[in-house]
């Protein structure tokens, strides 16, 4: 298993920050919402992280380059402004860069939220844990009603290299509500899956893996093989 470290998610919510967007390059993926009448209350899975990526190049004098992965709960995929709750894995060469205590050949965990506002007392939680040891958690107020989960590979600069296969593993959704047409729902971008199953009618949705394919972040667009 790679090695990884838990930091207090400072910088790592950058997904939409003002002024980035042209900055920001997300590759391969899977999702799988909205739920019909229901809201996703629960979700979990497990990962065993690729090698960080290869061939990084720093083309900016002054600023590195960071790859981030996760999987991520909202109310939507194509709205900026709805919160996303995404656990992540981040990297990057220049860690400290990113208040990663980790050195350059080790992955960064956190608890991470996106969100411009929020406006209810209730809670989301997210909760990692490593080895059986949670290593972060943070709460906060539930803004939205979560209908989608969805991850994503993404490279601040889109000079990251290479990034190796990985897979979400034992991914389990537990619905409010039954909703039995949840699993077909399900959208894989460059990733591969035999699908979620349920056995409760449609209340709690099972997928043993996702395999998200290798991606590559160059910004000449080459998808060069290289070893980390």
């Amino acid at each position: 298993m790679r090695p990884i470290y838990a930091i207090v998610p400072l910088t790592l919510a950058l997904r939409a920050a003002a002024g980035l967007y042209d900055d920001w390059h997300f590759g391969n993926m899977f999702s799988i919402g909205p739920a019909v009448n229901a809201e996703i209350t629960k979700a979990t899975y497990s990962l065993v992280p690729p090698a960080i990526p290869c061939g990084t190049v720093q083309e900016r004098p002054n600023e590195a380059p960071w790859f981030s992965f996760w999987i991520g709960l909202s109310a939507s995929m194509g709205d900026q402004t709805a919160d996303l709750f995404q656990p992540l894995l981040n990297w990057s060469p220049d860690q400290e860069a990113q208040a990663c205590p980790a050195t350059a050949q080790e992955w960064c965990v956190a608890a991470s939220t996106y969100h411009l506002f929020t406006v209810d007392d209730k809670k989301i939680t997210q909760q990692v844990s490593i080895g059986g040891n949670q290593v972060s958690e943070q709460s906060d107020d539930k803004s939205v009603t979560p209908t989608y989960l969805y991850s994503g590979n993404e490279c601040y600069l889109n000079t990251c290299g290479t990034v190796a296969s990985y897979s979400w593993d034992k991914v389990t959704i537990e619905l409010s509500v039954a909703d039995p047409n949840f699993g077909e729902t399900l959208n894989l971008s460059n990733a591969t899956s035999s699908g979620f199953t349920t056995s409760d009618q449609g209340k709690t949705w099972y997928a043993e893996s996702v395999q998200i394919n290798q991606d590559h972040f160059y910004s000449d667009g080459s998808q060069k093989e290289c070893s980390a």
